[in-house]
């Protein structure tokens, strides 16, 4: 579906208006919006519907969404694909989709709302406002403020399993996260972490007297007429046209999995929400808080949000992702970069075969969401993101598909190597050292909690959580490597370590990193 009208509806026509009258000012209207930027910017999408299908084949992705905002209307609105693959049912402007991190950006705004009433302020230290809060270094417990909190600065390791599939409520993740280690100095380097906008969504709880989800609700998705977005798993069983997730083999096929329940991350990225209705969320942004002549945050307190806090080092994936970039910086809940002399703000989302790209150009008035049900789709994202914005500002620019699709099968192809070179170092001929139920028991990390490992039969599983078992395989020596139910590709690594009095003493989990487990 492609709009040219403007978002804002025309007043109603006077009955005292002759036709000739009306068609006089219908003609007039005509030829204003032919002359308007808005309208011939809309012109230059031209084909971009043709585009987005080639694209979405090549890189073998079942569904994507995408809306075009501009000058305060909708551009251009459009699915592409099915919902799931090998399915019928077609993906379009109003399918819902999860939309990972860019979840973070809605827990931005709505702390700039509490700022706006008084509640809060940006440089409060975090125990003002949660005073049983504390982290593994005092410093940093007595000096990280509120901005700290959703600027991914604060030096601790990322430690995602603490919530990813946990079963743990929002105040038990905050609670464990004075386990997590502190790998740099506050504020000196841009780590990104998830638990640390968990912790904001308390603070906003704690602040509004509701819950996260029910102040984004009644203060974001209603004011923005967002009534089919969702901040937890439980509406989508009621809502209709819903993409399933899937992922991508290392063999090149896609498979569809279900919906991972991530509702206790729901501040750093739960939400679920079509093309169309984000597409008002990005009329919000570009209008600096005002949306349809309603004033929802102050321009100050958005423009905060908009404001880098964290330079970022342009390595690895960001370099990807962001490579014509002069700059890049963290907002709050957005990335700032460069394209074309432009600020571009952005952020994407990938959780459990979906993602998600919103982003926006302040000096151009227009703005873009991309959804797409894939795993790990930033890539295409990227490329698609940026071939919109050459569309607007003229139809030149660099080859973006090509480029990127280049590289993502050369990082398909090291991901085949880095999986067969694990292959090629286990070690063929070995045996454990002990008999299979002398390694179950109990395992525990005060971080991340515990890993059972039970015996059956001689054989091994484990249980991790309220989101992962599976069988344990042998692969060599005290190593077993587990798939999970199936659900990893290459599965993860648990090496069992013996004491100097012959008994397994410490499990050593490769989760996010080697993690010690020790025995109960």
């Amino acid at each position: 579906m492609r709009i040219s009208q403007r978002a804002a509806p025309l007043p109603p026509r006077r009955a005292t208006e002759s036709p000739a009258t009306r068609t006089a000012s219908l003609l007039a209207l005509i030829a204003l919006l032919t002359l308007s930027p808005a309208l011939a910017a809309q012109q230059g999408l031209d084909g971009l519907g043709d585009e987005i299908e080639r694209m979405r084949r090549d890189w073998a992705i079942p569904g994507v969404a995408v809306v075009v905002v501009q000058d305060d209307a909708i551009a251009f609105a459009e699915g592409f694909g099915v919902r799931e693959v090998g399915g019928a049912e077609p993906v379009d402007e109003h399918t819902v989709f999860a939309v990972g991190s860019t979840s973070k950006a809605f827990t931005a705004a709505s702390m700039a709302i509490l700022v706006d009433e008084g509640k809060v302020a940006w440089d409060d230290p975090v125990i003002d406002h949660l005073p049983d809060f504390r982290l593994s270094d005092p410093y940093i417990t007595r000096d990280l403020r509120i901005r700290d909190l959703m600027s991914h600065n604060s030096g601790l390791l990322r430690g995602d399993r603490i919530w990813y599939a946990s079963g743990r409520s929002r105040e038990e993740v905050v609670r464990r996260i004075r386990h997590q280690p502190v790998t740099f100095p506050l504020r000196s380097t841009f780590q990104y972490n998830n638990t640390t906008w968990i912790t904001a969504g308390e603070v906003i709880e704690l602040l509004s007297g509701m819950s996260w989800d029910d102040f984004v609700a009644s203060r974001i998705f209603r004011p923005l007429g967002m009534a089919r977005s969702t901040t937890l798993l439980g509406p989508l069983d009621r809502l209709d046209n819903v993409a399933t997730p899937h992922v991508a083999r290392l063999d090149g096929t896609v498979e569809a999995i279900p919906y991972r329940n991530i509702d206790n991350a729901g501040p750093a990225g739960s939400i679920n929400s079509s093309a169309l209705q984000m597409a008002q969320w990005i009329r919000l942004q570009l209008g600096e808080g005002e949306f349809e002549g309603e004033r929802l945050i102050s321009e100050e307190a958005i423009r905060e949000t908009h404001t880098g806090q964290m330079i970022m080092r342009k390595t690895g994936s960001w370099a990807l992702i962001f490579s014509e970039s002069d700059f890049l910086t963290y907002g709050l809940g957005w990335f700032l970069s460069s394209y074309r002399d432009l600020t571009l703000i952005s952020h994407g989302g990938n959780i459990d075969g979906m993602t998600a790209f919103v982003g926006f150009v302040p000096r151009r008035g227009y703005g873009l969401v991309i959804l797409a049900n894939m795993n790990g789709a930033n890539a295409f994202s990227s490329a698609l993101a940026h071939r919109i914005i050459d569309l607007l500002e003229g139809g030149d620019g660099l080859p973006w598909h090509q480029t990127m699709l280049a590289r993502q099968r050369e990082l398909e192809e090291e991901a085949r190597e880095r999986a067969q070179e694990i292959e090629d170092g286990r070690v063929a001929g070995t045996a454990p050292t002990l008999p299979p139920a002398e390694y179950a028991g109990s395992y525990r990390n005060e971080m991340y909690g515990e890993i059972a490992v039970a015996e059956e039969a001689g054989v091994l599983s484990a249980t991790f959580g309220a989101g992962f078992s599976g069988t344990l395989e042998h692969w060599h020596y005290d190593t077993f490597r587990t798939r999970w139910g199936g659900a990893g590709e290459g599965g993860e690594f648990l090496r069992f370590e013996i004491g100097s009095d012959g008994k397994v003493a410490v499990l050593h989990a490769e989760i996010e990193g080697s993690v010690p487990f020790r025995r109960r």
